[in-house]
């Protein structure tokens, strides 16, 4: 930090570490002194602030320019425009509010508000950093300290040998020259800065942090040296200074020792002395002398350049021409193809190369043609490295062919696939010879042959017999009465061109649905799953007719609801209901026993008799008129049945004794 303090009493702080300028009234100010510039007039009059250097007052912000470089200086800087102010009412101070509400600033938001801070002072919001600065420095003049920069964020770097510190107090310094009365508390508030690390002091109020124990001597180079130091401190000739612990600086001599000479053996080295400026001692060491080297410089062409390089085994220097792309012409590098690349072609400079696209070797030979064929290349190829050729067939090319074919055979050519000319060769015609002399052609339609019940074939194939020189015949030979089945004879075919004959039924071969077949004789009848099936003669043989078997209607629903029972006939295929007679028997009913007000309370089972008995009419020729006779269903003897009832009337139960019968038979009425 820098303080300027004039003569009228003004005291002026500069934090140059972040740009803060920090104006205080000291205690001699006098606001009836005369100042102007950019701080303004110190006259409790906000209004005339803004009064440029000739006297005008700017009242536009829009202005604010002009009266900053009325007070500029000739030498000074670029100004950096300053946009005008903002308030809130204007514009949207949301962010700069939302900046300072974090966590971090709130132990000094009840000295520096952020609403009238936001409100007051201009923020550029490209600049936050700059603005969150100001907001610090103003929290600092509370003696409140805010760690609010991290490394992330608003971070500042300091130089070489400082630090930051957020919250640092002393106004001054630490130097070599305050070290002893060093006031860590000669500044009322806090702020930002760069410090010098632990065990660090400034060696002079500059940017250079030392060791406190380099603070004991200083020299003539204003460099910082520390108790025991030996430095040479000669300007033209070599002188040995020493420091002493109460920062004397004494000259010493040198300490020197005499050593054996240095054996040169590198080619143009010979022995020099020289003074160490370390110790100022004086020393031989092998040394170049030039003139023993070979002085000749070799010429260089145009796009050469001349290299100076040295060898292990000597000092002199060695002259060389190396090649300089800069002095070589630019030429523009071509576009190859994809069947090319790229080579560099020596110009007529040794070092220059100008690119030329070659041809990739063809990796695919040129075809060689057979008889009939002439080599052709492909039109749409020929830019390439390497053009298409191949081979085009010319019948006309061919030899002729040179044949003498006995009578019975002919020249025939024959197609090769792959090749161009054709082979030509003697062969008999293409047919099939049989015994007879008939012949066939190949793929002709077959003609059989008949003898007796079997059937031979005789078809002509394409390929031919080796031995005849015809094609080949197939026979093929079918028993013809082995194809019909046991119900059936076989009938000869009456056509001498059909193969075999017809079969024709003499009885009907009937098959179930288990697989198994039976044979029925023509007449037969015979019913299956309630199918009737007839075995009848006709012209083409015997044949099965068939017609289902009709039954009368039949409603199985409304039977069983008149507690009929089904009952099957015709084979099973019809139903019929039948009705069934119940005979007089002994039979349970369940029924509740009522006596006056007393009731059973629960269904008792309470036997009857129940069933039908014969009855009939018989005519008497006596007494001309029919005697009619039925026997009843009644009991066959009786036995006392006793039941509880409970009576609703007065509470109580009693029992009552009915009769029920033993056993039942149809008696006479």
């Amino acid at each position: 930090m820098y303080v300027i303090t004039t003569p009228a009493g003004l005291i002026i702080k500069w934090a140059h570490l972040t740009g803060i300028i920090d104006i205080h009234f000291g205690s001699r100010f006098n606001l009836s002194s005369h100042t102007e510039g950019l701080c303004g007039i110190c006259n409790d009059d906000p209004d005339d602030d803004l009064r440029m250097q000739n006297g005008t007052v700017i009242t536009n912000m829009e202005d604010i320019e002009l009266f900053i470089e009325s007070w500029e200086f000739e030498k000074s800087f670029k100004v950096t425009t300053r946009r005008p102010a903002r308030n809130c009412t204007e514009h949207d101070c949301g962010h700069c509010i939302e900046l300072l509400n974090r966590r971090v600033f709130t132990p000094c938001h009840a000295k520096v508000s952020p609403q009238d801070f936001c409100e007051k002072i201009w923020i550029n919001l490209n600049y936050e950093c700059d603005a969150l600065s100001a907001y610090v420095a103003l929290c600092n003049k509370f003696d409140i300290c805010i760690q609010w920069r991290t490394p992330d964020y608003c971070s500042l770097s300091c130089p070489a040998g400082k630090e930051y510190q957020p919250c640092v107090q002393p106004c001054e310094a630490h130097t070599c020259l305050n070290r002893w009365f060093y006031d860590h508390s000669s500044c009322l508030n806090l702020r930002e800065d760069c410090v010098c690390k632990n065990g660090t002091v400034l060696h002079r109020p500059s940017t250079e942090c030392i060791p406190e124990k380099k603070c004991v001597c200083t020299d003539i180079e204003d460099q910082p040296r520390a108790a025991g130091e030996i430095w040479n401190g000669g300007i033209d000739e070599c002188s040995l200074y020493k420091c002493l612990e109460n920062g004397s600086i004494v000259p010493i001599e040198s300490d020197c020792h005499e050593e054996p000479s240095p054996i040169c053996e590198r080619e143009g080295e010979v022995v020099m002395g020289i003074v160490d400026k370390w110790t100022c001692c004086s020393e031989e060491i092998c040394g170049c002398d030039m003139a023993l080297c070979d002085a000749t410089i070799p010429m260089c062409a145009s796009s050469q350049k001349l290299v100076i390089g040295h060898s292990p085994l000597s000092c002199c220097p060695q002259y060389q021409c190396e090649c300089d792309p800069v002095q070589c012409p630019d030429i523009p590098i071509p576009e190859c193809r994809e069947d090319q690349f790229m080579i560099q072609v020596q110009q007529g400079e040794p070092c220059c190369f100008s690119p030329l696209c070659v041809c990739e070797p063809c990796t695919e030979p040129i075809p060689l043609c057979t008889d009939g064929e002439f080599l052709t290349v492909d039109l749409n190829t020929t830019q390439f490295c390497c053009p298409q050729y191949y081979c085009v067939c010319d019948p006309n090319l061919c030899p002729t062919p040179l044949f003498n074919c006995a009578e019975d055979t002919k020249l025939v050519k024959e197609n090769v696939s792959g090749q161009c000319c054709p082979i030509w060769h003697c062969e008999k015609d293409d047919v099939c010879v049989f015994q007879d002399g008939s012949v066939l052609n190949p793929g002709q339609s077959m003609i059989k042959y008949l003898e007796g019940d079997f059937c031979y074939t005789i078809e002509c194939l394409e390929e031919k017999d080796n031995y005849t020189g015809y094609h080949t015949l197939s026979f093929t030979m079918v028993n013809c009465s082995k194809e019909c089945d046991i119900h059936q004879v076989y009938i000869p075919s009456p056509s001498d061109y059909d193969c075999c004959g017809t079969c024709k039924n003499v009885s009907c071969k009937f098959s179930m649905e288990n697989g198994a077949s039976v044979i029925y004789e023509e007449g037969s009848t015979w019913n299956y799953n309630c199918t009737t099936y007839e075995c009848v003669k006709t012209g083409a043989g015997a044949m099965i007719l068939n017609y289902s078997m009709v039954c009368p209607p039949f409603n199985e629903t409304e039977c069983k609801m008149n507690e009929g029972l089904v009952k099957l006939y015709n084979e099973g295929c019809c139903k019929i209901c039948k009705r069934e007679e119940r005979i007089c028997q002994r039979a349970i009913i369940k029924t509740i026993i009522r006596k006056q007000d007393c009731i059973s309370r629960s269904s008792v089972n309470v036997a009857s008799c129940d069933g039908k008995c014969p009855s009939a009419t018989i005519y008497n020729i006596n007494i001309e008129s029919h005697l009619r006779f039925c026997k009843c269903c009644r009991e066959n003897g009786v036995r006392n049945l006793t039941v509880p009832l409970y009576c609703s009337g007065n509470g109580t139960e009693i029992m009552y004794t009915l009769q029920e019968p033993i056993d039942c038979t149809c008696q006479w009425h």
